[in-house]
């Protein structure tokens, strides 16, 4: 048997054996683009400590029952810089609102005041709240109840970014966002123009959402390389 400490890595049978699940397991999250494929010598693959890191995840998050879609979207997100605890909190966040109906997050004594040192800008509240991130018009403690949100706006601020500027990149992405999610439409008016009944279309565009999210994520982060790369001289990735 190849000793992992040789360095020559694991057949699928010895990883299957180590993590607590099946061969077979191993191949659908392969076919899935959930886990990499190991690398090939002569008619064996061979699997590496990353391989086994990734795996590991790969089952806890499957216990904590998020689906295959999900985790896509996490590792994706991951890849491309975020902080997967981060995101982890952010969709317990979400949960959390569609199980009791809130959005409100505990923000620092003083509200959204103490957190960036001035009141939101009202064209970024009005265009927030276009788009359900605000529950309230003019809301800023609303506006920050995304976990994602309150600690991005942090970080900008951090970098510098002033009042005109957060409105400005606010304002913009979250008209993109707008009108990217209008693109949906199109599937609820083909499932509908088909006859197709209501609670069943509600269920199809609610299953199809965590991988246009993906998707989406993609997109947007490919398409900030570019500009970075061709406008600013950003390394390609």
């Amino acid at each position: 048997m190849t000793s992992p400490g040789a360095g020559q890595g694991l057949r699928i049978d010895e990883l299957a054996a180590e993590v607590g699940t099946t061969a077979r397991n191993i191949r659908v999250y392969q076919e899935r683009g959930l886990l990499p494929s190991p690398e090939r010598r002569g008619r064996t693959a061979y699997y590496g400590a990353e391989h086994k890191q990734r795996l590991l995840l790969i089952l806890r998050l499957l216990d904590r029952g998020y689906t295959f879609a999900t985790i896509e979207e996490l590792l994706i997100a991951q890849r491309h810089g975020f902080s997967l605890t981060d995101l982890l909190e952010v969709h317990s966040v979400r949960s959390d609102r569609r199980s009791s109906g809130t959005r409100r997050r505990r923000l620092p004594r003083g509200g959204v005041q103490a957190v960036t040192g001035f009141e939101l800008p009202e064209d970024l509240l009005d265009q927030g709240s276009a788009i359900g991130l605000s529950a309230e018009t003019s809301s800023d403690d609303h506006f920050l109840a995304d976990e994602y949100m309150y600690k991005l706006l942090r970080e900008l601020i951090v970098l510098g970014v002033d009042e005109e500027g957060l409105d400005r990149i606010g304002t913009t992405f979250m008209e993109g966002q707008a009108t990217a999610a209008s693109a949906i439409e199109v599937l609820v008016e083909t499932l509908r123009d088909s006859g197709m009944d209501q609670a069943v279309i509600e269920k199809r565009v609610t299953d199809i959402l965590p991988g246009a999210g993906a998707a989406a994520r993609l997109i947007f982060l490919s398409a900030v390389q570019t500009l970075l790369s061709d406008n600013h001289g950003f390394p390609k990735s």
